[in-house]
């Protein structure tokens, strides 16, 4: 009887220990996707331990709710803290120690497991992934398209597609997309381009969209300040991705030319080389061209790569050109694109033109030495100047020196007068309109009747002529009483 008796008061005693603190946790997490949970504690007194970090990976407390409530005369609080981290792995929710009213209190631990993400089944809204081409060669191009629908009926208030996983892949968003309605639901559909990266067996991952609905009436979702938040996952795709032959790095279908300014220049001269490849496909891979040419300088300038979505391919353009300054005359030999072309599903080499550049040198000056011949006679002309020329020369002078001297005084005047201008005088003559020139004038009210008369003309002037005349009244009044003359 008292072995019973002890079991019981032990029993009461554990439940007591964890009654003011709730862990609301899930059992399983999505990799990639980020793990919540929650902590509810109850108390007069509640102390949180501090939870920085769960099984090495960081964790954020990304809510806290705080609620009084009065029961039979006691007051009680009531915490609620959300947390969230991104698992790597399985992993164990430990047990957290709280003090609440002076006492000791811990959740339970908790196992969490990986769960691999499935297709959603719901009447009222579908998700789908799907894909043009299931078997690929790296670099080419095929089409995935995304399909989203729900029940019209449905009040959305929010859509947010996430999870977009394209590893392994380079990607593009065509303009195809498009909503309509079908049976009874909205359908959305985007889609976009997609090239492989690496060969083998690759893995598109379920996309996730993240629903908000507004809150009518009762359901079995998840409630959050009247909206149902609903997450719903797509099928996941396989694509088996072959390698391309060795060497080959671009797939599709390309053009290659070359073009060269002049082929006839002098030594020292420079010529302008262009390339241009253009074409359906990876362009974005094309290994970069350069040249190496003996006897000549060059200078080039980084490529530019350009592309676009056209007739629902891939467009691309690369250019790069060059600057040569050959030394003696050279050979520019052809360049050579090699890509898998994806229709023959064969190698294609294309060759660019070879051009000659001729260089013609300068001649070389021969120095002589010119020795003059004793019959030759350097002959001076001597020009006189009368006395009348030299009295004209010396008004001109004179004329000159005092419109020299007029200018310096003028600009000294001025520079005097802007100085002596004060920043309150500035301020009003650069004043656009009545009610910033008010502005400027407020700290003056009261100090002079004239001035107090003028700022409340200001007031009532509608006419931009009036408030010229008046802002120059009111300059002019201004200065006097800055230098005590009024």
């Amino acid at each position: 009887m008292k072995i019973f008796k002890f079991i019981t008061i032990l029993i009461l005693f554990f439940s007591f220990a964890h009654a003011n603190v709730k862990l609301d946790a899930k059992s399983f997490f999505i990799k990639g996707e980020a793990y919540t949970f929650s902590i509810i504690a109850k108390g007069k007194d509640i102390t949180f331990p501090k939870i920085e970090n769960i099984n090495k990976e960081s964790v954020d407390t990304i809510s806290t709710q705080n609620s009084i409530s009065i029961i039979n005369s006691k007051v009680e609080k009531k915490i609620i803290k959300r947390f969230s981290f991104f698992p790597n792995e399985e992993f164990v929710l430990p047990s957290f120690e709280f003090e609440i009213d002076g006492k000791k209190y811990k959740t339970k631990s908790l196992e969490v497991k990986s769960k691999k993400i499935e297709k959603s089944d719901f009447k009222f809204a579908d998700f789908e992934i799907s894909s043009s081409k299931n078997s690929v060669y790296v670099a080419q191009e095929f089409k995935l398209k995304v399909k989203f629908k729900y029940k019209e009926d449905l009040n959305v208030q929010d859509l947010n597609i996430s999870n977009a996983n394209f590893k392994d892949f380079w990607y593009k968003q065509t303009d195809n997309s498009k909503q309509y309605k079908e049976d009874g639901f909205i359908v959305n559909e985007l889609e976009f381009l997609l090239f492989a990266q690496k060969s083998g067996k690759l893995r598109i991952e379920p996309f996730k969209i993240t629903m908000q609905l507004l809150d009518i009436n009762s359901s079995n979702f998840f409630m959050n300040n009247n909206y149902i938040t609903k997450q719903i996952y797509s099928n996941d795709l396989e694509i088996d991705a072959k390698p391309l032959p060795q060497g080959v790095n671009l797939m599709g279908s390309f053009d290659i030319e070359t073009s060269l300014d002049k082929t006839q220049i002098n030594q020292g001269d420079a010529v302008s080389y262009k390339i241009k490849v253009s074409g359906y496909g990876n362009i974005d891979d094309i290994n970069d061209f350069t040249l190496d040419i003996k006897d000549a300088q060059v200078f080039e300038n980084k490529a530019s790569i350009d592309t676009k979505i056209k007739d629902d391919k891939l467009y691309g353009t690369y250019e790069k050109s060059f600057s040569i300054i050959p030394k003696n005359s050279i050979k520019l030999k052809s360049l050579e694109l090699k890509y898998f072309d994806s229709k023959t599903k064969k190698i294609v080499r294309k060759k660019t033109d070879s051009y000659e550049i001729n260089v013609k040198k300068a001649k070389e000056k021969k120095s002589q030495l010119i020795t003059p011949k004793k019959e030759n006679v350097i002959v001076k002309e001597v020009v006189k100047t009368s006395i009348k020329d030299r009295v004209v020369f010396f008004i001109l002078g004179f004329i000159f020196a005092l419109l020299i001297v007029y200018l310096y005084k003028y600009a000294i005047t001025k520079r005097l007068k802007k100085q002596k201008e004060s920043t309150l005088l500035v301020k009003i003559k650069s004043s656009k309109t009545s009610d910033e020139l008010i502005k400027v004038l407020a700290f003056m009210i009261k100090k002079d009747e004239s001035l107090d008369e003028l700022i409340f003309k200001l007031q009532k002037i509608e006419d931009n002529e009036e408030f010229k005349i008046l802002k120059k009244d009111i300059y002019s009044l201004v200065k006097q009483i800055e230098k005590g003359k009024k």
